[in-house]
């Protein structure tokens, strides 16, 4: 199909490139489809490669209004984090009081339902831009930007399915989705469930077929979008929709790349915030001109950066129920503050117990992980448990484990025993990594602090607190296609 005329200055501006062509105005100022298609094939990168470093850039720091815990993918997950079990806030004076103590999160007239809204199809607007300039056979180079922009996009629906609607295999798959934006368009209605997961199920395999048939080496850059971070968001994507071989070979395919799993040292040092680290599949390298300053992700969550950022005084600690069910022999457990360390003449005289120091970073000035190998493992490890495989399920999970605990045997349950397991490792592998919201729902599990002895928030609600509303200001007021009809319930 054609595409419509574009002004040049509307394209100089969308493409940030200082190609000559692009300020050459043809007859009535106006590029045609015939110059752009042979624009973009004769130099993609010149073209494309602009628009998807400001896409990865979004990731980092996109938000919707000037609320500073809104800012980029680590602190959108740090704010879904704090609603679920596992993270304390010690104080509720923070920035993410709200989040925690769960004040008006996911009503339509929620300031925080509205920005979870906007930055995620902001992913996918942004992807359509790209893909919408694709010409109908693409150059080899001009491929690799279309593999990236539909993995793009499948990660904005990823979130959106999960945040408005319930989990897909706990009623979810027969309930509207949310709008499947396919290009860059004007408004529309909510797309069935199973049609959003199907066609960004099918956008995710083209990706990664492509990036395999150009020899895309998935190694040679943690900052960009390859097939392992493809790899990583279909088996997330497949494992929540109930494709369960799909998901396991998806989470192989990441685990048979030359990724290592972190040792003793690099988990218990590095503050998880290094993209040098072994595991690292996919984050972001620092940089003065664009990092988040004293509102980054680790200004938050990090012991020492704490004592001298906005947030002094206020920690991010794990609930001590989960604390407990770390054994002594799991070096996982050097992540969290001891009674011992925060006694007086301790380490950490005065910190309170269960503090994280998982994260823990001189400076906020440090790299983001977004993706690392050890998810790949807990998601082929459930996906086969779900799939009826136990015993690769059994494997997987030892293989994992059996390197963070010395005193790990491999399991022997199976079925149900054998998820909760799984579902158990996976909260004390990915703790504060911006997953509990989306475990939970996926285990239909939801809050209940009331026995925890260190939540600051004791507080019971089931699985629905985890299915947000469809913003009202931004959506359904300025929507003709989606109506009060089509909200979702709270």
């Amino acid at each position: 199909m054609k595409r419509k005329l574009l002004y040049i200055a509307a394209a100089a501006l969308l493409f940030c490139s200082c190609s000559d062509q692009l300020f050459t105005e043809p007859e009535g100022g106006k590029v045609s489809d015939e110059q752009l298609t042979e624009l973009i094939n004769k130099n993609a990168d010149a073209v494309l490669a602009p628009m998807m470093q400001s896409n990865l850039l979004w990731i980092h720091n996109g938000y919707y209004s000037e609320g500073n815990m809104y800012k980029g993918i680590k602190c959108w997950s740090l704010a879904l984090d704090l609603q679920g079990n596992d993270m304390v806030l010690t104080l509720t004076n923070n920035w993410y009081k709200d989040m925690y103590m769960l004040n008006n999160l996911r009503q339509q007239t929620s300031r925080n339902v509205a920005e979870y809204w906007y930055t995620l199809y902001k992913i996918v607007y942004r992807a359509n831009q790209i893909l919408d300039l694709m010409p109908e056979q693409p150059s080899d180079a001009a491929l690799i930007y279309k593999a990236q922009a539909l993995t793009y996009r499948a990660l904005g629906y990823y979130y959106l399915m999960n945040i408005y609607q319930v989990d897909y295999m706990h009623g979810g798959k027969d309930k509207p989705g949310v709008p499947l934006h396919l290009t860059v368009g004007g408004a529309m209605g909510r797309t069935p469930s199973t049609e959003v997961y199907s066609t960004i199920i099918t956008d995710l395999q083209n990706a990664i077929k492509t990036f395999e048939e150009q020899g895309y080496d998935p190694m040679s850059s943690t900052a960009d979008i390859d097939q392992s971070v493809a790899n990583m968001l279909l088996a997330r994507i497949a494992l929540t929709s109930g494709d369960y071989s799909t998901a396991a070979s998806a989470a192989a395919a990441v685990i048979a790349e030359p990724y290592s799993l972190m040792n003793e040292e690099q988990y218990t040092t590095s503050g998880f915030q290094s993209v040098s680290l072994p595991e690292t599949i996919w984050g972001y390298t620092y940089s003065g001109t664009s990092g988040n300053g004293n509102s980054s992700f680790a200004s938050y969550v990090s012991l020492t950066v704490n004592e001298f950022s906005q947030n002094k005084g206020v920690y991010m600690a794990i609930d001590n129920r989960l604390y407990d069910q770390i054994p002594d022999t799991d070096y996982r457990k050097k992540n969290f503050l001891s009674a011992e360390q925060v006694a007086e003449g301790g380490k950490f005289e005065g910190y309170p117990q269960y503090a994280n120091i998982k994260f823990n970073t001189p400076t906020y000035e440090v790299d983001e992980v977004y993706m690392r190998l050890s998810e790949a493992y807990l998601l082929k490890a459930e996906a086969e448990a779900r799939g009826g495989n136990n015993s690769a399920a059994q494997q997987t999970l030892y293989d994992l484990v059996s390197k963070r605990d010395s005193g790990y045997t491999k399991s022997s349950k199976t079925g149900d025993a054998l998820l909760e397991e799984i579902y158990l490792q996976s909260r004390i592998e990915l703790w504060g990594e911006g997953h509990e919201f989306f475990t939970n729902k996926r285990f239909n599990k939801g809050i209940d602090r009331k026995s925890s002895s260190n939540h600051t928030h004791k507080v019971a609600e089931d699985v629905n607190v985890y299915t947000y509303q469809i913003p009202l200001s931004i959506e359904i007021n300025s929507n003709p296609y989606i109506t009060a009809d089509d909200q979702n319930p709270l």
